[in-house]
């Protein structure tokens, strides 16, 4: 209700613009404010709040084309996504009144509010995310549980794009020790369906450290709230173990290869500090990660024995590459945390059965609730697929032994 008695009715849209005239009077009394005081914290200030304001006009004018335009978008009432719209439209409020306060008393500006903006538009962007997500849900007809919107977009990226002719592979780069975070690829890559998968998985979530000690790493989908765990992870692998001879063979090369934390030096003062769930992991495209760095002073040869290259290194593992995860999630439970996952093999298996007139083609249906972690639907698909992995056959020929029976 507002002040002359009037019941005010909120949609996402009329929240949405509220928020944006908040963060447009914070840039407009900053702009016109004296800055012959001002020093690198203040412009950094006026920046941030540029790009917030840039970003949540993106969101608005692209995320309504996925779910069939704006109307939809801007009436929506569901009861969460106001929720978590007017949340947001006090913190606004609130912020820009701090930076009007701030410059009415002048002084240097607190070093906080630069953090809080970041926060701010952050939170934003998730929160337009998830009110498109909700409507989305509601449009889907069909009767299974559906996938997250931002596992669609990321299967999507994949359909779409063609395989360019193979590249030379390069070298795996080396940090300044000579020890690779990450395993080359066993070929070349067809780089511009890994570019689209890369590109969608990022556009799409964040990854960051989780778990004891950081050892984990997680992704969080921005749609859905879930997270993908992968565990004793050191980083992220942006290759497959194996390229793909043709599009059909995208979900079949699931495997990728990275390295656990190592036994001697996972946490100790030579690697950068992860500093909770703010400590990001970028997926890149390229076999490397920046978020670890070889010990400084030592050198260490290109050579080395196994038992002294597990302790530097951790020991080599087989992960499912994030995008074929992150592109088959499902929205957690109500209450849940991590995100299930169906498996995109089984989704396109079809076999016959006898009908009234011959065979008929059927398609097979999945357990709609999924697979509870990454790690459970990675031990199906090494059980279940491992035909598919050159470097998994021996597994698939002992857990198939039992067919001769």
């Amino acid at each position: 209700m507002n002040g002359d008695g009037r019941v005010v009715v909120h949609t996402v849209g009329s929240l949405l613009a509220i928020i944006a005239n908040s963060i447009q009077d914070a840039l407009r009394i900053l702009m016109f404010a004296d800055k012959r005081a001002w020093a690198s914290p203040e412009f950094e200030q006026l920046r941030l709040l540029e790009e917030t304001l840039d970003e949540a006009k993106r969101d608005f004018q692209e995320l309504p084309a996925l779910v069939n335009g704006r109307f939809y978008y801007e009436n929506d009432q569901q009861a969460d996504s106001l929720d978590e719209l007017r949340e947001l439209c006090t913190r606004f409020q609130q912020h820009s009144q701090d930076l009007k306060c701030w410059v009415r008393a002048g002084g240097p500006i607190e070093p906080d509010w630069a953090a809080e903006t970041r926060w701010l538009r952050r939170e934003l962007h998730r929160a337009q995310c998830r009110a498109v997500r909700r409507i989305h849900d509601d449009l889907e007809e069909s009767s299974s549980r559906p996938r997250c919107l931002g596992a669609l977009l990321v299967r999507r990226s994949q359909q779409r794009h063609h395989y360019n002719p193979p590249q030379p592979s390069q070298p795996p780069p080396h940090l300044e020790g000579g020890v690779s975070t990450t395993t080359a690829t066993t070929t070349t890559q067809p780089n511009s369906i890994l570019n689209g998968e890369i590109a969608a998985c990022n556009a799409t979530g964040k990854f960051q450290r989780l778990g004891p000690g950081n050892r984990d790493i997680a992704f969080v989908c921005d749609f859905c709230d879930g997270f993908l765990v992968w565990e004793d992870l050191r980083s992220m692998p942006s290759a497959r173990q194996h390229a793909s001879a043709s599009p059909t063979d995208t979900f079949e090369n699931w495997a990728a290869t990275g390295f656990t934390h190592p036994r001697s030096h996972s946490h100790s003062s030579q690697y950068p500090p992860a500093a909770g769930q703010d400590s990001s992991v970028e997926l890149e495209d390229r076999s490397s990660s920046s978020n670890f760095r070889s010990i400084p002073g030592q050198t260490i040869g290109r050579r080395l024995d196994t038992e002294a290259e597990t302790e530097l290194k951790g020991e080599e593992k087989t992960i499912i590459f994030p995008p074929i995860a992150i592109g088959n999630h499902l929205p957690p439970e109500p209450g849940e945390w991590q995100a299930p996952l169906l498996c995109p093999l089984c989704d396109e298996y079809y076999y016959e059965e006898q009908g009234d007139d011959g065979m008929d083609r059927m398609r097979y249906t999945q357990d709609e609730r999924g697979f509870e972690s990454v790690a459970m639907l990675q031990e199906h698909l090494e059980w279940s697929h491992a035909s598919l992995i050159p470097s998994l056959a021996n597994v698939a020929s002992k857990s198939s032994s039992c067919e001769v029976m």
